[in-house]
């Protein structure tokens, strides 16, 4: 894992002096891209002075207008929040720790985004559901919400302990993952799965991707078996016999590295 692939995104900072000490805390752990989404507010002398000795990171600020395109070409998105407990019925809120995501990122390859939120609201529902996964810092049930350069910082600081392990396979890349999702999507509408279900099918297959960063290898196998699933279910809806779900070709699986 390498601290250069990794992508920090603010979404819609209110106050300059959040993105100087940002990216003050990015330059202490090794970070350098920073990217903000709609900021509103203008960079100036007193972020700058809040920033140090990271003005390479400011002068290098890439800004979007929205964070859709933020996270364009990411392997891997990880959105923050405040709230550490979730339902069954909203799976985006099932979040990970910083050291837990450094464990998922040890020996991975490819360009991850960390997402931090407003300094006031955070992220919304909609915005952590356009990450692959979320990540919380545990505190105190009094009084969860951390200051958003402190929390950046701790997170921060378990990506630069885990940083430096060698790199096995590279991750799957954005468009292999939309193509497992595809394919288990359209499985599931195949089989007669609600449609309601189906999200929420997909909303949990997505989590379990972003938790597992999976590799590009073992995301090409995957596609495979859904694949024949798939075309497996359609013989079945056309010829209206469901031993047709078991009776799938044999062969060798291919590796679309």
């Amino acid at each position: 894992m390498s601290l250069a692939e990794f992508r920090v995104v603010l979404v819609e900072p209110s106050f300059e002096e959040s993105i100087g000490f940002v990216a003050r805390a990015m330059k202490n752990f090794g970070l350098s891209n920073l990217h903000l989404v709609n900021p509103k507010t203008v960079l100036g002398p007193s972020g700058r002075m809040r920033g140090g000795h990271a003005q390479d990171v400011l002068d290098s600020i890439v800004e979007h207008r929205s964070l859709k395109d933020a996270l364009e070409g990411l392997h891997l998105s990880i959105g923050t929040t405040a709230q550490s407990s979730y339902a069954a019925s909203n799976l985006v809120r099932k979040p990970m720790t910083p050291r837990e995501l450094g464990n998922v990122l040890k020996n991975r390859a490819g360009t991850v985004g960390i997402v931090f939120g407003r300094e006031g609201t955070g992220l919304t529902n909609v915005e952590l559901g356009q990450c692959d996964a979320t990540l919380t810092i545990p505190a105190v049930s009094e009084y969860q919400t951390l200051n958003l350069s402190h929390a950046a910082a701790i997170v921060f600081y378990e990506l630069h302990v885990t940083a430096g392990e060698s790199s096995m396979d590279g991750l799957a890349s954005e468009r292999l993952k939309k193509t497992i999702l595809g394919f288990l999507s359209d499985s599931a509408l195949r089989s007669g799965i609600e449609e309601h279900d189906r999200a929420l099918l997909t909303r949990a297959f997505r989590n379990v991707l972003g938790r597992s960063a999976i590799r590009q290898r073992e995301g090409s196998l995957l596609v495979e078996v859904l694949r024949r699933i798939s075309e497996a279910l359609t013989r079945t809806k056309d010829s209206g016999d469901l031993s047709a779900v078991t009776e799938t070709e044999t062969g060798t699986f291919r590796h679309q590295d």
